[in-house]
């Protein structure tokens, strides 16, 4: 089977996004080609939690990107990078899969996130690869007591912390919805 094409900065470069962005778009690129991906971690800013993901997953190992939220950035990014790190060495993500191997002995539920949400969060990796949609998935964390948020007894934090992103956004509600694109 042939793998997709790749059309990211490194594989297909363009002049376009002014200096503003060609700073990070080079820190990106460097990253990806240095060490596989670039993990970009947002301050939450108005949003209900913070939020990491991966750029450079799906252009070096043809994984879908990896993202958490409701976590402190630097938290979600170490969590990211785990993940990469795993994907990396033969332990790919499997959609509604639980893993025990990223978040410190804590299982994470994995779930694809539907592309209507990529422009709310996932701005730079959009202007990474320059034609989306290109497959992330979302890492879910538990509570203390191991439930995830779409479980009744999961606590607040743990349910408000995580938008539930493979719903579609026109069929989702609550603070997450209304979340500017981060850029």
């Amino acid at each position: 089977m042939d793998e997709p094409p790749c059309f990211c900065l490194l594989c297909a470069p363009t002049q376009w996004g002014g200096p503003a962005w060609a700073e990070r778009d080079n820190r990106t690129a460097r990253s990806v080609a240095e060490f596989g991906w670039h993990v970009m971690g947002v301050a939450g800013d108005g949003a209900p939690g913070d939020w990491g993901y991966s750029i450079g997953l799906w252009h070096t190992l043809r994984s879908p990107e990896v993202s958490v939220f409701g976590l402190p950035s630097q938290t979600a990014m170490r969590v990211v990078n785990a993940a990469g790190a795993a994907i990396r060495d033969g332990e790919p993500l499997q959609p509604d899969q639980r893993r025990g191997d990223v978040l410190n002995g804590y299982d994470v539920a994995v779930r694809p996130v539907h592309p209507s949400w990529y422009h709310d969060f996932f701005g730079a990796g959009i202007d990474f690869y320059q034609t989306p949609p290109l497959p992330i998935t979302q890492l879910f964390w538990p509570d203390k007591a191991g439930r995830f948020p779409w479980e009744e007894e999961a606590d607040a934090h743990c349910r408000a912390g995580q938008p539930f992103l493979w719903i579609p956004k026109e069929d989702s509600d609550g603070p997450w919805t209304n979340i500017a694109s981060e850029g």
